[in-house]
């Protein structure tokens, strides 16, 4: 990295690095305008060789799949805005120049948008010079490239910006293989009119491909290693600007981001690496170092971190380092997630020979179908099974009782996909009246039916266009819905409601259901025709009872309640648990949910006790309040000499004098008395 007497203002510029000084920072490290080769002459365009073959492209997204479902995911949000707020178009392609997927605004070349498209080639001898080529030739040194205007070699590049920032692969290190060098997986190209979106283009995909980086780290040693991240304002712990560190259990460095490397290599008063040194201005270039060996696979220890007290940090807690020498700032230390879900061994039998090989291919859970499962065999096979058909276009129909968590499966379901850029849109068919189901499917023209809106209306299922439809309680549409629906799903076509011409609609369909759809289609109440074209694959969701995980759900849930509050984790004591596990749960995940929430309503101390859980039928006016936990006792003030005795007190004035004495403790004043805090509050209200 840098000498000592630079170390400390090298970190903090970039440990606490926002978007816009990261933005900043490559504005000043790269040229408006990149000198064209010196014998460079327009690109005529052979379009048949700057698109590869159909087999070829299938080939080349299967190598890329986790790649595009990881970029899909970060792209999605305030970035496609962006894109379409410019009237860009970004690109992703592998590390040999073949676009993967693209995103924005894709007709920006007009006649030659075959550019933009999955399949095309910009590698130089392709294209002809090109920011994309450029970082490609040389990704540790180009990471962030920018051509302008007319430095382009194809006539149709002319007058147009290309940006582009290489995608490296984390550098690790295992106990096992030792270290692996990061090696380039892909490019993020931008093409936009250099007027309309200026020099910013390039500060975007430096964070966007930081943020890229940091999630494949996670996805590639997430699942056993803990994730420590670093930085000196603690509001930005999540974000590309943060060091993150994946950290074995016994507290050695297996990988480290961008940052990362920056960060432990400047306390440990490292010389830049021979690209930082070649390129002094681009701090990213140090991302690939060639003394690696020194800050991979060695312990915390070496940097003076005590690794004790941050393996205990949980995902909503942080840490305060402002008695570090070098550290400073906050850090924030992921607990260690259950090992990567593997497929299950077949059975041995005679006849699985032939499908073994694919029984015991190991099927890597997207994070968000991992977040699903806690430890439970029954979800887990769940998860595997979604894992392997989240990209098969199939009709999905989910069987469970209500509240099991149906819709949280979708969720992730289209997150883990590879449409998850594109809408999903969600409809409760029980929730609709008969007469509604059609319009809010079909969609209307003007005037179709009395009350209609007179400008007309787009259906849901044309929403749904290009991403995907989840029918919620499909079990409960009509039975003529039900016949116009199977129409759609056979031709691919919405006709909305009054006529009109028919719209192509392409998406993927996911149905849900508490009703056993067999059943209703032996009794006349669901067409089987209909059944069968949903039932491209049936998935039965485990109910809470039967589940072996409510401890993991439990704490998750907690953990994901408290960072919504904004409020630190309570201690979960053992008599808490099994408060929990006596019940039967017949509102399943969503009565947990309740439950978890009103005992943290309830709590108002650093430890959820069993009196915490309110379980249907229970009354709140008759509970009684909680005994004090070792930290309320061991934090007590003790009572001054001459206090009154608490069961003499029947005035508000002489019980808030007692309150006042025992620091304001409700719930100790409450026990003393033998009354409910309710009644104390009451009391204490009369004055």
């Amino acid at each position: 990295m840098t000498a000592r007497h630079h170390s400390a203002s090298h970190v903090d510029n970039h440990f606490d690095n926002h978007v816009d000084n990261h933005v900043d920072n490559h504005i000043a490290a790269t040229p408006a305008h990149s000198t064209p080769h010196p014998a460079a002459a327009p690109v005529a365009l052979q379009h048949s060789s700057l698109v590869c073959p159909p087999e070829e492209l299938v080939w080349r997204q299967r190598q890329a799949a986790s790649l595009m479902a990881t970029v899909a995911s970060a792209v999605a949000g305030h970035t496609l805005n962006l894109l379409d707020h410019w009237q860009a178009c970004l690109v992703l392609t592998d590390r040999d120049g073949v676009v993967l997927a693209s995103y924005g605004h894709q007709q920006l070349l007009g006649n030659d948008a075959t550019l933009l498209r999955p399949g095309a080639r910009w590698r130089e001898e392709s294209l002809g010079h090109n920011a994309i080529a450029e970082t490609l030739n040389a990704p540790r040194a180009n990471r962030l490239a920018r051509i302008a205007l007319d430095a382009h070699d194809a006539e149709c590049l002319k007058g147009l910006a290309s940006a582009s920032a290489a995608l490296l692969a984390p550098a690790s290190w295992s106990s096992r293989r030792g270290l692996t060098p990061g090696a380039c997986e892909g490019c993020l190209g931008l093409i936009c009119d250099p007027y309309r979106v200026r020099q910013y283009s390039l500060g975007m995909l430096g964070v966007l491909a930081d943020d890229i980086e940091q999630r494949r780290l996670g996805e590639a040693l997430g699942h056993d290693h803990h994730l420590l991240r670093l930085h000196l304002n603690r509001s930005q712990l999540d974000s590309p600007s943060a060091a993150l560190l994946a950290v074995t259990p016994q507290g050695q460095v297996a990988a480290a981001s961008r940052r990362g490397l920056q960060l432990l290599a400047a306390h440990l008063e490292l010389s830049p690496s021979p690209d930082c040194a070649e390129h002094p201005a681009d701090n990213d270039s140090c991302a690939t170092r060639d003394d690696l060996h020194l800050l991979l696979g060695q312990p915390l220890a070496r940097w003076q971190l005590d690794w004790a007290p941050l393996a205990q940090l949980d995902d909503a807690e942080c840490l305060t380092l402002t008695q570090h020498p070098h550290f400073t700032g906050y850090a924030l230390c992921g607990v260690l997630p259950r090992p990567r879900i593997q497929a299950r061994a077949p059975a041995t039998h005679p006849t699985d020979e032939r499908t073994a090989p694919l029984a015991t291919q190991a099927a890597a859970c997207h994070p968000s179908l991992a977040r699903l499962h806690h430890g439970d065999a029954g979800w887990a096979r769940v998860c595997e099974l979604l894992a392997r058909l989240v990209n098969a276009r199939l009709p999905l129909l989910l069987q469970g009782e209500t509240g099991v968590g149906k819709e949280e499966v979708v969720k992730a379901l289209h997150q883990a996909s590879h449409r998850a850029h594109q809408p999903l849109v969600a409809i409760n068919c029980a929730a609709l009246p008969d007469e509604l189901v059609e319009a809010e499917l079909f969609g209307y023209r003007r005037g179709a039916f009395t009350g209609a809106d007179p400008a007309g209306r787009e259906g849901r299922l044309i929403e749904a266009n290009g991403g995907r439809l989840f029918l919620d309680e499909i079990g409960d549409m009509p039975l003529h819905v039900q016949a116009r629906l199977l129409r759609v799903l056979q031709e691919r076509e919405v006709t909305p409601l009054g006529g009109g011409k028919p719209q192509r609609v392409d998406f993927e369909l996911v149905a849900a259901t508490h009703q056993p759809l067999s059943e209703l289609v032996k009794a006349g109440h669901f067409r089987a025709d209909l059944y069968y074209r949903l039932c491209g694959a049936s998935i039965a969701l485990p109910p809470l009872r039967d589940r072996q995980d409510l401890a993991g759900l439990s704490h998750a849930l907690l953990t994901r309640l408290c960072r919504e509050q904004q409020r630190e984790l309570p201690r979960i004591t053992p008599d808490f648990l099994n408060r929990l596990m006596q019940h039967d749960w017949p509102g399943n995940v969503r009565e947990l949910d309740n439950v978890l929430r009103l005992a943290l309503a309830l709590c108002d101390g650093p430890v959820l006790e069993p009196c915490h859980v309110m379980l249907a039928g229970d009354c709140l006016a008759s509970q009684n309040d909680c005994p004090a936990s070792e930290n309320e006792i061991a934090h007590q003030p003790s009572q001054p000499t001459g206090l009154p005795s608490l069961h003499d007190l029947s005035s508000a004035e002489e019980l808030q004098s007692a309150l006042d004495a025992l620091g304001g403790n409700v719930s100790r004043l409450a026990r003393e008395l033998g009354i409910s805090r309710t009644t104390l509050y009451k009391r204490l209200g009369a004055a």
